[in-house]
């Protein structure tokens, strides 16, 4: 905290800080060392820069959604393999002063090289492609972003649009590599490329089940019953009301593959109230009509899915969950892989992989890497296209007597930091 100043009446404390606008989200920026530890002050501070516990955040720098509520804390690492070393924070503004550290994020993920590169924590740089290798110290895995550097900066314009963000910027690649096992410890958490799931009604459902990023279930539409087709979409407020009884059966259904991963501590009861793991219908490339009246055609995506967290469908795609997809889809034998059509992505040898969503379409690179033990595949390249901008680079101000209920703080459960990929990785289209 060598940078920390105070104002000359000692009231304030100045910290620098740096804004920057990473894929459709933004988060407040700082070098680590510059900030305290967790639990040794952190908490404390991040809360006072964004100004809660007041959901408007009116005393800080704000933030009243939870895209506009996060933390980056980056710093040169001395890990071998690793250029920075990333935290990622996540303040939760509907809650009186809650953080959590359980989770990465994409869109912030695309900031972090910005902003090494800003404070010239990497050296030798060069102008061009360059990638950026970062530890996750929230996932204790690596990442890496690529982008195109001039004059030792990262590129601002660029042809990439991307969905929540007005215009196009230079592109940035979040790579998620080697994200797999996160939550269990492997990428195929029971073992099996294919589980078959009983239901109470004695029907059976394959399922793949997935791990890389977020755990997803993936099962096929037309094998679902009840006439699903995987081209459903859900309501305004992302109620599931097509086909009649499809909730109640997906409930099962994410009752079930929770179980085949040892999660039981969920009920039929509970588990509608819980976000992961996700059920993810999958279809064969098929026309529809997404949610803002646009045709989506059969021959633009390679997949269609169909993501169900909680009680609801979602309107769009998470980040998190369509890695996942993609990385089952590149695997021959697991659902997702049985609903592509023939081709490189099908045979196991990677490319680009667009999905169908509620809103749109969403594309991502994978690259496996197979073996005789197709469970045990990794990846060399498992991405996506994001943009980031620094906004502003200054001085926050942050008073020192703060009342004590603006500085108790809590961490979020594990339910509310599950939620945070329902409403932090939408991929979404701008409205």
């Amino acid at each position: 905290m060598g940078l920390f100043h105070f104002d000359r009446n000692l009231e304030q404390t100045l910290a620098p800080i740096t804004l920057i606008r990473g894929g459709s989200s933004r988060g407040f920026y700082f070098e680590g060392r510059n900030v305290p530890l967790p639990g040794q002050g952190l908490e404390e501070f991040l809360l006072a820069v964004r100004g809660s516990p007041d959901p408007m955040g009116m005393d800080g720098l704000g933030g009243n959604t939870i895209l506009q509520s996060k933390t980056a804390i980056v710093q040169p690492s001395t890990r071998e393999g690793a250029d920075v070393d990333y935290t990622f924070v996540q303040i939760f503004p509907d809650q009186p002063a809650t953080v959590t550290y359980k989770m990465n994020c994409g869109n912030i993920s695309a900031g972090v090289p910005v902003f090494a590169l800003m404070k010239n924590m990497i050296p030798g740089v060069r102008d061009g492609r360059l990638t950026v290798r970062a530890y996750s110290t929230n996932t204790q895995k690596m990442m890496y972003m690529t982008l195109d550097v001039a004059n030792g900066e990262a590129l601002v314009d660029g042809q990439t649009a991307i969905g929540g963000v007005p215009g196009t910027g230079a592109e940035i690649l979040v790579d998620f590599r080697d994200q797999g096992g996160g939550f269990t410890g492997r990428t195929f958490p029971t073992g099996n490329l294919v589980d078959t799931v009983v239901l109470s009604d004695g029907s059976k459902i394959d399922v793949t089940i997935v791990d890389m990023v977020n755990i997803c279930g993936f099962f096929r539409a037309e094998d679902f019953g009840l006439g699903c087709t995987g081209l459903e979409l859900p309501s305004p407020t992302g109620a599931v009301l097509t086909p009649p009884g499809m909730l109640a059966r997906l409930t099962e259904l994410r009752l079930k593959i929770a179980q085949l991963i040892g999660w039981n501590q969920y009920t039929i009861d509970t588990i509608g109230k819980a976000t992961l793991p996700f059920a993810v219908s999958v279809a064969a490339p098929a026309t529809y009509t997404d949610l803002d009246g646009h045709e989506v055609k059969a021959e633009a995506v390679d997949v269609v899915a169909r993501f169900y967290l909680e009680s609801i469908m979602h309107s769009a795609a998470p980040g998190s969950g369509s890695t996942c997809l993609a990385a089952a889809a590149a695997i021959p034998g697991t659902v997702p892989n049985q609903a592509l059509r023939d081709g490189a992505l099908k045979a196991g040898k990677g490319g680009s992989l667009t999905l169908g969503h509620p809103s749109g379409t969403f594309a991502l690179k994978t690259s496996p890497i197979l073996g005789a033990d197709r469970t045990a595949a990794t990846f060399s390249e498992l991405s996506f296209p994001r943009t980031a901008r620094i906004i502003c680079d200054g001085t926050v101000y942050i008073k020192v007597n703060r009342p004590s209920e603006q500085t108790a703080w809590t961490v979020a459960d594990d339910l509310d930091a599950a939620s945070y990929f329902l409403r932090g990785e939408d991929i979404s289209v701008q409205r």
